[in-house]
């Protein structure tokens, strides 16, 4: 739905409640300038509004739980907070975005009172969710026209304050309610950034199969969004990640994207976030979360970080109850993270294909775009040198801007990641 160059941006995932001890949207807007700092050009604040108290998971409460879509959480702060962090964000160069659960509410939300005929009912006639797991929610029901109105009005309320929606579970809310959305919210805000949180496959067969809305992300692509989530390829990602699965099964699953996805659709590229382990509890060492996080910044998509990210952070806080970062200095992480970010605004075009290569044996990964080729170390199978796929001779690393040998076809692995213009670029696209 909108220019490629959202490519070359950065997004950062906040929490606010675990983001400083305080846990308000004000601690956040002091921290802006850091953020911006690392390189990011988009705050997604995960939800803002209060967490339901019935069925309540954990002390707190889960943000994607909410009790009220039209009010700010007291903890985290105010509208009048809202508007200030945003106002922040604007004269730094930055963007806004807040999260949108329109999938369910809180079993006690303001909606289950006012209007509980909007909500499914079990054989019993109580209000529940699809999910079992999900026990702090009921589900909200579609086919209810007059749901759709006061969603709308609600997000038309937020337009008014920030740059655009991340929005859960988008697949499992109908494509014609998102198009609707769009649209009415375009005249509050024409340049407004929506996010899709479109969910594994197997979970939209299950909603489907199930006789609820279990939308494609084509739908989705096509009805209103900019950007889809990566749940189609993450769960071979997170293999390759966390227990060495060939890298080749990865790397099959992204052309799968490709060839099945519109040709204008965007991913949203990431090493974790507030649903998955942290890259760190994988037990690389600072090398292979180099590598990792130098990859992030080659792929096509959207990069995203999670807070915690830049200090190679391994605990993952709770949702469920207020779990501070322990902020440190991590300088060499966050300088890192600037120089990809730096590398990836200068070297690669959005929306140009990819040529991947996978090694299974050496467990590396060669990227080959825009003339350029890339090769990445991303799992310790005590390498000392890789494939590079390159004549011999002396090449500038463009990641490090370091002078480095190709020796008998092969790239020092310590040397890694490698990005370089490519002298063979020609004959690969021929080879595509």
């Amino acid at each position: 739905m909108q220019d490629r160059e959202i490519e070359n941006k950065l997004l950062y995932s906040v929490f606010a409640r675990n983001h400083s001890q305080a846990g308000t949207l004000k601690e956040v807007e002091g921290d802006l300038e850091r953020i911006r700092g690392l390189g990011a050009d988009i705050l997604w604040l995960l939800p803002v509004q209060p967490s339901g108290e019935q069925d309540r998971k954990g002390k707190d409460g889960s943000p994607y739980a909410i009790q009220d879509y039209r009010r700010i959480d007291p903890k985290q702060g105010t509208w009048e907070d809202l508007k200030s962090l945003t106002e922040k964000a604007h004269a730094l160069g930055m963007k806004v975005i807040v999260d949108v659960v329109y999938n369910h509410t809180s079993p006690d939300s303001v909606l289950t009172r006012e209007h509980p005929a909007w909500f499914f009912m079990d054989d019993t006639g109580n209000r529940h969710s699809l999910v079992a797991d999900w026990s702090d929610i009921v589900d909200l029901d579609y086919g209810q026209r007059d749901l759709w109105d006061y969603q709308i009005g609600t997000l038309k309320q937020f337009a008014a304050v920030v740059d655009g929606f991340r929005c859960d579970v988008a697949s499992r809310v109908p494509a014609a309610f998102w198009k609707e959305a769009r649209e009415a919210c375009r005249v509050v805000n024409p340049d407004l950034f929506w996010l899709a949180e479109s969910c594994h496959l197997p979970f939209v067969k299950f909603c489907r199969d199930q006789g609820r809305v279990g939308e494609s992300e084509s739908a989705l692509c096509q009805a209103a969004f900019d950007v889809l989530y990566d749940y189609d390829a993450f769960p071979d990602q997170l293999l390759v990640m966390q227990q060495k699965a060939p890298v080749s099964q990865w790397t099959d699953a992204l052309v799968r994207q490709d060839a099945m996805l519109p040709p204008e659709a965007v991913k949203l590229r990431y090493l974790e976030n507030h649903d998955q382990p942290r890259a760190m509890a994988c037990g690389w060492d600072d090398s292979l979360w180099k590598n990792w996080t130098a990859l992030l910044f080659s792929l096509k998509g959207l990069p995203m970080l999670y807070h915690g990210q830049e200090q190679r952070e391994v605990h993952l806080p709770s949702i469920f109850d207020q779990d501070p970062i322990d902020w440190r200095e991590d300088r060499e992480a966050a300088d890192w993270i600037r120089r990809c970010k730096a590398v990836r605004t200068r070297y690669f075009k959005p929306g140009v294909p990819v040529l991947y290569e996978p090694d299974d044996g050496n467990g590396s990964l060669a990227l080959n775009r825009n003339g350029l080729r890339a090769l990445f170390r991303l799992q310790d199978k005590g390498q000392d040198r890789i494939p590079a796929g390159l004549p011999d001779g002396e090449y500038i690393n463009l990641c490090t801007g370091e002078p480095v040998q190709i020796r008998a076809s092969q790239a020092d692995s310590d040397n890694l990641p490698l990005l370089v213009r490519d002298p063979l670029a020609d004959t690969r696209c021929r080879l595509q």
